[in-house]
């Protein structure tokens, strides 16, 4: 049996008449006669009997009609289901991403993207990159934004190279100059990331060659702690596009700072398994928007 004669069944159940059936459906009269009888042969048990001009149900009829109208229903559902994910509006997204850009950056862009599909189901999951190193050896997830150095083995990767800047409470004495440079620097307090991270001893060797004094303040995980602390204590810090472009610009003086403090994003799919549609295009527009970064940086400079 199939969904058409299913459908042909309930409507004959619902109308009493082949003919309100037929008119229900938009087919011939004919055609559902034969498709009631096609249905009869293959269940085994007769479901109408004519009676004084109408069509009379079984009560075989009305034990088959709860289950005829549950296929009925799941093949509906099975189909909106197929329509919802040609349209990009069904569907689960997962993105492993650094803490970074996971309490702004991230959210705001999900919203964007599930404006026009709300059915789609995203989980983020924020780990430091080091933990997400460990976890994209899974591949159990979709897309993975992580710092530099990348994930290996067994993943595509895209790096998206920055340069960092020098960030500056707004009012700070360096504010008027064009670029900061570790001169400028000497002896006031830094906030720097820990000597884990690939920015710490370019900043040692750049203070280092100029024979400045650095004067570290705070040692921390993250660019948006090392702002914040020193937003509060009046010091500098030199972090990374993406992050300033989280922080509303009232609160900070951004300078480029010489020399480049290089900067690396990957952006991580697992290898060995099908990316899905919906999936591919979050991560074109993640893409997008990271590159843009990259361009507004080299605008500044």
């Amino acid at each position: 049996m199939d969904i058409r004669q299913l459908k042909c069944f309930d409507a004959v159940l619902t109308t009493g008449a082949m003919t309100r059936a037929a008119k229900l459906l938009g087919l011939a009269q004919p055609t559902v006669s034969i498709t009631i009888a096609q249905l009869e042969r293959e269940i085994g048990f007769t479901l109408f009997k004519r009676s004084k001009g109408w069509l009379e149900p079984t009560p075989e009829a009305y034990s088959f009609h709860g289950a005829a109208m549950e296929a009925i229903e799941s093949i509906s559902r099975v189909t909106q289901v197929a329509r919802e994910i040609r349209r990009l509006n069904e569907g689960e997204i997962s993105i492993l991403c650094y803490p970074g850009i996971a309490w702004r950056l991230m959210p705001e862009l999900i919203a964007e993207f599930r404006e026009e599909r709300l059915n789609v189901q995203v989980k983020l999951i924020s780990r430091s990159s080091v933990a997400l190193r460990q976890l994209t050896m899974a591949r159990n997830f979709d897309i993975a934004i992580v710092e530099a150095p990348a994930p290996q083995p067994a993943a595509n990767v895209e790096l998206i190279d920055y340069k960092c800047m020098c960030a500056l409470p707004v009012g700070h004495p360096l504010a008027g100059k064009t670029e900061i440079t570790p001169g400028d620097l000497s002896g006031m307090p830094v906030v720097m990331l820990f000597s884990d991270h690939s920015t710490h001893h370019q900043i040692r060797k750049a203070f280092a060659d100029e024979d400045a004094n650095l004067n570290i303040a705070l040692e921390c995980d993250f660019f948006a702690s090392a702002w914040n602390f020193a937003r509060s204590s009046g010091g500098a810090t030199i972090i990374d596009p993406v992050t300033a472009a989280q922080i509303n610009p009232g609160n900070l003086e951004l300078r480029p700072f010489k020399p480049a403090i290089d900067y690396q994003l990957a952006l991580v799919r697992p290898s060995h398994r099908a990316h899905s549609r919906l999936a591919t295009e979050f991560y074109n527009l993640l893409q997008q928007r990271l590159l843009s970064l990259v361009l507004a940086c080299q605008h500044s400079l």
